[in-house]
C-alpha cells in the first residue's frame, strides 16, 4: 500500500520535504496534509490503468497491488498521468488540502484570506525549497512535488 511516512523517501527528499511542510505551516496553518510518498510500480500500474481501461481489468490490476476494487464510477476518472513515477523512486509527495476536517477539491481555495490561491501558495514554497512543483506541468498535477534535478 502507498505510504505517507516521510521516512519512505530517501534522506535528501526527506530533508527538503522537511522545509517544505515547516513554511507550509507557517504560510497557511493546518492546510496540506500528506497523502502519498512511496509508492511501488504495482500500485502505480493500477493507478495509470484507471480510466483506461475496462473496469474489470482494472480491478485486476488493483487486486495485484494490494488495492481495493473501485467503482464503475471510479473507473471514469483518470488519477495519474505517467506510468512511471518518481514516487516509486522514493522522492515524490502528493498533499491534500484540509479544509474545517474535509478533504477540498477546489483549486481555487484561499483559506488564510490572502487573496492568493492556496496552492499557489503551495507551488512558490516548493519552488523556494529546491522542488519541482506539478502545478506548472503542461498538464498539471497539482498536489505533487518531487526532487528537482538542478
Amino acid at each position: 500500500m502507498a505510504s505517507r511516512k516521510i521516512e519512505d523517501l530517501t534522506p535528501r527528499m526527506q530533508e527538503k520535504i522537511r522545509l517544505l511542510e515547516e513554511r507550509l505551516e507557517a504560510a497557511v496553518p493546518g492546510v496540506f496534509k500528506r497523502s502519498c510518498t512511496y509508492r511501488s510500480q504495482p500500485e502505480q500500474n493500477a493507478l495509470w490503468e484507471r480510466g483506461r481501461y475496462p473496469l474489470a481489468a482494472v480491478n485486476k490490476t488493483y487486486q495485484a497491488a494490494g488495492l481495493a476494487p473501485i467503482t464503475e464510477e471510479e473507473n471514469k476518472h483518470r488519477v495519474t498521468w505517467r506510468a512511471l513515477s518518481v514516487h516509486t523512486d522514493h522522492e515524490a509527495v502528493d498533499y491534500f488540502i484540509n479544509r474545517e476536517g474535509k478533504y477540498c477539491t477546489d483549486i481555487k481555495v484561499d483559506t488564510d484570506g490572502d487573496h492568493i490561491p492556496d496552492w499557489e501558495e503551495f507551488g512558490r514554497i516548493a519552488g523556494e525549497c529546491g522542488l519541482e512543483w506539478g502545478g506548472r506541468w503542461k498538464k498539471a498535477d497539482i498536489p505533487h512535488v518531487q526532487w528537482r534535478d538542478a
